[in-house]
């Protein structure tokens, strides 16, 4: 039977699917911080949930989706803590696409290493570090870059 601490990470990682901030925030101390890394991409300083809603509102701008598969998942419940070794698949919104790019140049597949800790209850994460694949995270915001470019243009 699945541990406490294993459906909630699991739970949290469903949200990816939909980029919706609601269902991240369902699982979400309060206090919670997320925080990217490794510092060689000079990622973003570390974000509580409010942070975090307004970094998948820019988010859900380009991308239709960007859901989330785990590959392996390490559950020490005693501790309160889950990592998950996992991929994904961005989906760019059509009218965020050019036809400079292929569709295959559009499609970006990531890898990441996400440890969720939790409260005491186990239904609630308060800390999550989010370890992005280096080399496909320079791509992704070639590519988010260019989304917004192209759907810039389209409004004006």
């Amino acid at each position: 039977m699945p541990s406490k601490s294993r459906e909630t990470a699991l739970s949290y990682l469903e949200g990816f699917k939909t980029l919706s901030p609601s269902i991240f925030l369902a699982f979400l101390a309060p206090t919670a911080i997320h925080r990217f890394a490794p510092a060689s991409l000079s990622p973003p300083e570390p974000m509580s949930p409010k942070a975090f809603a307004s970094h998948l509102d820019k988010l859900q701008e380009v991308l239709a989706e960007f859901p989330v598969f785990p590959k392996e998942i390490f559950d020490n419940e005693e501790k309160g803590q889950v990592t998950i070794w996992a991929t994904s698949k961005a989906k760019f919104k059509e009218e965020c696409k050019d036809d400079g790019l292929t569709e295959e140049e559009w499609a970006y597949e990531g890898e990441y290493i996400f440890i969720f800790t939790l409260d005491e209850t186990k239904e609630r994460i308060v800390d999550i570090v989010e370890f992005l694949d280096s080399k496909g995270t320079e791509r992704l915001r070639e590519l988010m870059v260019r989304a917004r470019k192209n759907l810039q243009v389209k409004r004006d």
